[in-house]
């Protein structure tokens, strides 16, 4: 056993809350010594206060380089949990103080609102200008030319729009984009979507059991959603509240951690305590090309199939696909990307193809079919003469016919990749895990300390698997792959940099462009 002590011990804080901005340009490290915000392309800090009370900061946002609000917490906090703290980072002070009387758990920003996340509600608070507005001063010279000190006026959050009722809201779920704002419903598994600038609530149920992620794409038109099972993950249309896509995460209970959407709607990004990056594609095939390939799909059938479809051999062949092994999913590594780079095939799943929403469901047993008197679809055609591909047809029509198990005919991730998830202890926050007691009788016990939960989450957990993906640039194009950023908190705070391209062979792959510790130096002098 190695007893030997550190040469030099870790002086690193922990990370208590982790958030990116709204343009997703900057995050912000909530520590147990402050807080410091961080540009997400390259994970350089930008701004590290040192604030008044020196202590812990368990909830953080940012509103890029100018606004932050933060709320005190960790085992030495920086202020009282109920109380949260707007900073001005130009004026490097605090601006606006707000005392809401019961433990927040969660904070939002945006250009015009500042949401307030508690357990059974949610505040509202607009923006206004902190101090009058100096009147433009004219130079004595008489040139005419104004100067405005607009820029230099504090402005913060000092009115209450609304407040807004939710089910239990333990992991501070809410997404605020333009004057969207989204929350859980009242009822269990339910959504409410609330325009914060005038007009009618709007309520959607997602779930059946209660919400554990939520997602608002960019532009404001999708919404994704994700419940305590941790199995299937909706996608919802925001103009109609129609589901317009389901995806299957996995078959096994998990917690979602993240979820988040790519600047052109192209793809949904998922983490959860698997610790594996999914990447889901949301963007259906042209309705051309659907109808040119049935068309030539259905040539080809005609050709393949035999003249008399009332044969035993068609029927059986439909019937008894369930007795075949099944199709498996195609994996091939992209080139340079290391053994921990997966790709799939968007052709390897019935029916999937980057389609929106479950696959279109062969439920095979039509009587005009049957008798030939029209032509069955590509997922019913007799195997060919290839032992191989007729079990890759059989095992195609199966997932897609009326008796395959839901679990079969589901739509997975095209690609997926590992992420660090760390080995953190149960006492990472600090402090020791036991202490010692004396019992009636006058002997000593040693007793297990408690783990001190974090806002938004009750079990203790350090924050892990933030997605964010990186900001549109100019000309760049979703259909040529995206960049996601995965932050972990804790003990091993981590930055780490994933790539979505085109595999070889088809298909899209992960690629892990690397990562770094973003609290210790990143240069050497």
């Amino acid at each position: 056993m190695n007893t030997r002590q550190s040469i030099q011990p870790s002086n690193q804080p922990a990370v208590l809350s982790l958030a990116f901005s709204s343009s997703r340009k900057r995050f912000i490290a909530g520590l147990a010594d402050g807080f410091r915000c961080f540009r997400t392309d390259n994970c350089l800090a930008t701004y590290h206060p040192t604030l008044p009370v020196d202590g812990g900061v368990a909830v953080a946002a940012a509103l890029d380089d100018r606004y932050i609000a933060f709320v005190g917490g960790g085992r030495s906090p920086a202020g009282k949990p109920d109380v949260v703290i707007f900073w001005d980072a130009v004026l490097g002070k605090e601006t606006a103080r707000f005392h809401l009387h019961e433990p927040v758990l969660g904070v939002r920003l945006s250009g015009r609102w500042m949401v307030v996340v508690l357990r059974e509600r949610t505040v509202v608070f607009e923006y206004q200008d902190l101090q009058p507005r100096k009147s433009p001063s004219s130079p004595a010279d008489g040139t005419g030319s104004e100067k405005s000190d607009v820029d230099e006026v504090p402005r913060g959050p000092n009115k209450v729009k609304a407040l807004y009722a939710t089910s239990t809201n333990d992991h501070a779920l809410a997404c605020l984009r333009g004057d969207l704002l989204v929350l859980p419903a009242q009822s269990t598994g339910q959504v409410q979507l609330i325009p914060l600038s005038g007009g009618s609530k709007r309520v959607l149920r997602a779930h059946n059991s209660s919400l554990r992620c939520l997602a608002v794409s960019d532009d404001g038109t999708l919404l994704a959603t994700a419940s305590e099972q941790g199995t299937l993950i909706r996608v919802y249309s925001l103009s109609n509240l129609d589901q317009v896509a389901e995806f299957r995460r996995g078959s096994d209970h998990a917690i979602i951690f993240s979820l988040a959407f790519s600047p052109g709607n192209r793809w949904l990004a998922c983490t959860s305590d698997k610790g594996t990056l999914h990447i889901f594609d949301l963007r259906p095939p042209h309705p051309a090309a659907d109808v040119h390939t049935a068309k030539d799909r259905n040539t080809k059938d005609r050709h393949s199939l035999p003249h008399h479809r009332k044969t035993p051999s068609y029927a059986a062949h439909r019937l008894s696909a369930g007795g075949l092994a099944l199709e498996r999913e195609s994996l091939s590594n992209f080139s340079g990307a290391g053994p921990s780079t997966h790709s799939s095939s968007p052709t390897s799943r019935a029916g999937s193809g980057g389609r929106i929403g479950p696959p279109t469901a062969y439920q095979g047993g039509s009587v005009q079919e049957y008798y030939g008197l029209r032509p069955p679809p590509a997922s019913a055609t007799p195997p060919s003469t290839s032992a191989a591909t007729g079990v890759s047809a059989l095992a195609s029509a199966f997932k897609a016919s009326g008796f395959a198990p839901r679990i079969l005919r589901d739509v997975r991730s095209i690609a997926s990749i590992p992420f660090h998830l760390g080995d953190e202890k149960l006492h990472w926050q600090g402090g020791a895990a036991f202490s010692w007691t004396t019992t009636p009788g006058g002997g000593r016990k040693r007793v297990r300390n408690a783990v001190l939960p974090l806002p938004g989450e009750g079990s203790g957990r350090p924050p892990k698997g933030v997605l964010g993906f990186a900001p549109r640039e100019v000309g760049g194009l979703d259909e040529e792959g995206a960049r996601v950023y995965v932050l972990g908190g804790g003990g091993e705070a981590r930055w780490e940099v994933f790539e979505v391209l085109p595999a070889e062979g088809g298909g899209w792959g992960f690629v892990n462009r690397g990562f770094r510790r973003f609290l210790t130096r990143q240069f050497v002098e």
